[in-house]
């Protein structure tokens, strides 16, 4: 809904604009007393009194009422090389089941706040808390898996320290707010520099801030060949290889852990292994907390110039018409 209300912008300072108007009208009461020529000083007059009125810039305030909530949404993604295992609804990569699952979790709750964080090689917050919901589907249409010539393996807790540097200034600066971290990763680690295959959950940490939230899996316990990238480039069928064995390596679904993610977190883990239902799920959460009736008034001002300005240009062409007879004949007797 939009209510119009009217209000002046003030191109110039208004006491610039009203001491010009009333110069100017002086001179046109002058003019007209020693020349008592009414309708050309009045019509002089209007016009001055349009460029004054344009001074002021009168400006319709559009009044618009948007669904909101004090809802946060945390996404916090996996794009390491395993999750483009394809084991999701059949031989679909595990990457865009994710995507799938957080396009219909943020076109069902609109109005909601955003922040996504990615993790691979390091973790970044790829988006910053925002309610502008297409940049968080801006986001999904452009993001690829980490390159796997640069990859350092994965960690199950490499996005730990970033997702509570993220909470806890959410925490301070709007402590009244919801705070829900959706999870979306396999769950597997890797043995490599700073990250090893049975390295224990640690998520304790995130427990104070997070009011609710899901650890959604994504893969099969018996797991499947990842495709290889380059570049956000992939080319069907050029595996990842495990180089003990020069075959491709098999990345497996590691369910225990992302229990225990959920544990720590006491929040619920799900595995998703088909499109549909996590808009639902995420729905289901009770949000009791968020204040107010979930609509807040926004007002913009937008210039309303053009009824002044077509009586501008109408008396414009009326001193024109007025004028041009007495410039020809001024100009024939000069010849």
């Amino acid at each position: 809904m939009a209510v119009p209300n009217m209000s002046f912008m003030n191109a110039w300072p208004a006491w610039v604009t009203i001491l010009l108007v009333l110069a100017l009208g002086v001179l046109c009461f002058d003019a007209w007393r020693k020349t008592r020529k009414t309708s050309t000083w009045l019509r002089r007059g209007l016009m001055v009194a349009c460029v004054g009125i344009i001074g002021l810039t009168p400006a319709a305030t559009i009044i618009t009422e948007e669904r909101i909530s004090n809802a946060e949404y945390y996404f916090v993604v996996d794009l390491t090389g395993s999750m483009g295992a394809e084991d999701w609804n059949g031989e679909e990569q595990r990457l865009e089941g994710v995507k799938a699952d957080m396009r219909e979790i943020i076109e069902q709750n609109p109005g909601a706040q955003y922040s996504i964080i990615a993790f691979s090689s390091t973790a970044t917050q790829q988006l910053p808390l925002t309610t502008d919901e297409r940049a968080a589907l801006s986001w999904l249409d452009t993001t690829r898996r980490e390159s796997t010539m640069y990859s350092q393996g994965s960690s199950i807790n490499r996005p730990v320290e970033e997702v509570e540097k993220a909470l806890a200034r959410s925490f301070e600066n709007d402590p009244q707010n919801v705070r829900v971290m959706l999870l979306f990763t396999d769950g597997e680690s890797t043995n490599n520099r700073d990250s090893s295959a049975d390295e224990p959950v640690e998520y304790e940490s995130l427990a104070e801030y997070v009011d609710d939230g899901y650890v959604f899996g994504y893969g099969t316990t018996e797991g499947a060949p990842m495709l290889r990238t380059f570049a956000g480039e992939e080319e069907p069928g050029n595996y990842i290889t495990d180089q003990s064995t020069g075959e491709p390596g098999i990345s497996k679904l590691n369910e225990e852990a992302l229990q225990e993610v959920a544990s720590q977190l006491d929040i619920e883990y799900v595995h998703r292994t088909t499109p549909g239902g996590a808009g639902e799920l995420v729905d289901d959460i009770p949000f009791e907390m968020i204040a107010g009736d979930g609509r807040e008034e926004r007002g913009a001002l937008n210039p309303v110039l053009w009824p002044v300005g077509l009586v501008l240009i109408a008396l414009v062409g009326w001193e024109l018409w007025y004028l041009t007879p007495k410039a020809v004949s001024l100009l024939r007797g000069t010849r």
